[in-house]
């Protein structure tokens, strides 16, 4: 029994990281789930010191533990979270769902027999068949937790999924049949357990005709739809099933959001959204239905379209706001500071640089108290981008050099080379064109050694825009096709986009507007999904064109999607170029 002393005193110890681990893997599933339009109650605890010790005692002389390892193996359930579904048929949504959100170790489905000795035995044969749920035994992404968070990643958490029905009725057996404070089950008590078994399978079935008569009713004519739920349903019976009895799951995304955008439109009609899912490929897992929904709205309703990304950045900033708060009531000033460089990020897409660089130095702050080098050097390299964003050249170099600085101490190959080619923008910004290629190709170089493909398109555009600002263009060519081409090995769409309407900036420039019409089109294409600045900015350009060509009509067209896309993320500049090119067009 010492080791069992042992590791009860150990687990004492943990259990409020235990805890925490299942209410950040409960907080996942529930936010995913509300946000898919799955109805169900997320519960989470970490298991209870005198249950764990009860159960422990009651399995050792059949396992015979003899060390710490011989424990977890065997208690699986240290951190649990269970998921009680409203509709059972929302459990396939759900098993899609942990499988890509989660490192799923084991899966095991119930009812089985689970001859656990424990149980206490009677004559009595059941007439249904017990519990029915999914259980998931699963480990947090790493890649998904921020900073300090990440040691949760090696913790077992097990996910129970059943109905919310099945999930009462199991509580109230497990607590009589395997805990049995008051004494041994009588004959009678197992017989109204089976019974209330029964009812509960009876009341899931009514459930499904529930869930299949509520199907019906959002799909009718006329009708719109009052939540996102009854949206997200008709859009999985739309296209996520060919038959009853055989369902593809589809991965459908931000329902919520969609919803909040179609609420006041002609689309919260079920009959007027078939109209946009007849071109929606619901087999595709690389962009998700509701991203599909967007994409055609963009084409059909720019001022909708442009709603959607109001509503998609404010939920963002909520979300950071709240995530910050809840990092300040538990004391993780780690995850205090990542937070705040996150929000300043917001506020810096938004081009509202004082806020942006107030949240970036708060960060750093933090940093810098808590011995946290590799976040200060990052923050303040943040700092130094803004304000160069912001004019402030000098104020720009200075925080860069600091930056560059911290990163050298460290040795974080990565971080020098950034701010190295942030240190070359600046310089090119001065027309300081010598110094600005020493920084680049030391940047280059690190990317290079470290095989950091995405950070070696970079520079290679970056050197690629220095030659065209020196007016070689022969050398500029060389390097946005060297660009190009790591872009392609690499799968970087937003570096490859950048780099066409590079090109054809320089087509432009030379007059030759067929070639760089074809250059800025290819790169909106790639764009579709990628930075707002860049797309806003090809627009224009586009738009330029069209009104060279006299074609006025598709000029406006362009300048005024332009404007749209300005609006919605503050882009000031981009907003007035486009309403100046608007004023230049024939009445």
């Amino acid at each position: 029994m010492a080791i069992i002393d042992e590791f009860l005193d150990y687990y004492t110890k943990k259990f409020d990281f235990y805890r925490e681990a299942a209410r950040i893997c409960a907080l996942l599933c529930e936010t995913n789930m509300e946000q898919m339009g799955i109805r169900a109650i997320v519960t989470k605890r970490a298991k209870k010191i005198e249950r764990l010790r009860d159960k422990l005692e009651k399995r050792s002389s059949n396992k015979k533990y003899c060390s710490f390892q011989d424990i977890d193996e065997d208690i699986v359930d240290l951190s649990g979270v269970r998921i009680a579904l409203y509709f059972p048929g929302d459990l396939s949504k759900v098993q899609q769902f942990i499988e890509s959100n989660f490192l799923v170790k084991e899966c095991k489905i119930f009812p089985e027999d689970l001859q656990d000795q424990n149980v206490q035995k009677i004559e009595y044969k059941k007439r249904f068949s017990g519990y029915w749920a999914t259980h998931y035994r699963v480990y947090l992404k790493a890649k998904d937790l921020p900073g300090e968070s990440k040691q949760y990643s090696h913790t077992l958490i097990e996910i129970q999924v059943a109905s919310a029905l099945m999930h009462s009725w199991a509580e109230v057996e497990h607590d009589l049949l395997y805990k049995p404070f008051s004494g041994d089950l009588s004959y009678e008590e197992f017989q109204i357990l089976d019974e209330l078994n029964g009812l509960v399978l009876a009341g899931e079935i009514a459930l499904e005709r529930l869930q299949k008569a509520v199907k019906n009713r959002v799909s009718q004519v006329g009708k719109e739809f009052n939540n996102h739920y009854e949206l997200a349903m008709f859009l999985y019976n739309k296209l996520g099933s060919s038959t009853e009895d055989s369902q593809t799951e589809i991965v459908l995304g931000r329902v919520d959001l969609l919803f909040d955008c179609l609420k006041s439109s002609k689309f919260n009609k079920p009959e007027n959204l078939k109209q946009i899912l007849m071109n929606i490929d619901p087999e595709t897992k690389n962009r998700s239905i509701v991203d599909q929904i967007i994409d055609k709205i963009r084409e059909l309703n720019p001022a909708l379209y442009e709603s959607y990304l109001n509503v998609k950045q404010s939920e963002e900033l909520k979300h950071q706001m709240e995530t910050l708060q809840m990092n300040r009531e538990n004391g993780n000033r780690q995850g205090e500071a990542n937070t705040l460089a996150n929000i300043g990020y917001i506020y810096s897409s938004k081009e509202n640089h004082d806020e942006a660089i107030n949240y970036f130095t708060k960060a750093v702050k933090i940093n810098n108290e808590i011995g946290g080098i590799q976040g200060e050097a990052n923050q303040l390299l943040n700092l130094g981008s803004t304000y160069r964003l912001k004019g402030n050249l000098d104020k720009a170099l200075e925080f860069c050099i600091q930056a560059i600085k911290l990163h050298r101490q460290i040795g974080y190959k990565q971080g020098q080379a950034n701010t190295l080619g942030m240190i070359g923008n600046i310089f090119s910004d001065q027309e300081n064109y010598m110094e600005a290629l020493q920084y680049y190709m030391e940047a280059l170089g690190i990317y290079r050694e470290t095989n950091y493909k995405i950070g070696e398109a970079i520079q290679l555009n970056n050197l690629g825009s220095l030659y065209k600002k020196k007016k070689d263009i022969d050398k500029a060519f060389e390097y946005y096709n060297m660009a190009i081409s790591v872009c392609n090995e690499c799968d970087y769409k937003q570096g490859e986009g950048d780099t066409l309407y590079n090109i054809g900036g320089i087509y432009q420039d030379k007059g030759l507007l067929d070639e760089a019409f074809l250059y800025f089109e290819k790169a909106l294409s790639i764009q579709e999904a990628g930075n707002q600045k860049s797309k806003i900015n090809i627009l224009i350009s586009l738009g330029k064109i069209y009104a060279t060509k006299g074609e006025t009509a598709e000029a406006h067209r362009c300048y005024k999607e332009a404007i749209i896309l300005s609006n919605n993320i503050e882009y000031k500049n981009g907003e007035e170029e486009a309403l100046a090119n608007i004023n230049l067009l024939p009445k």
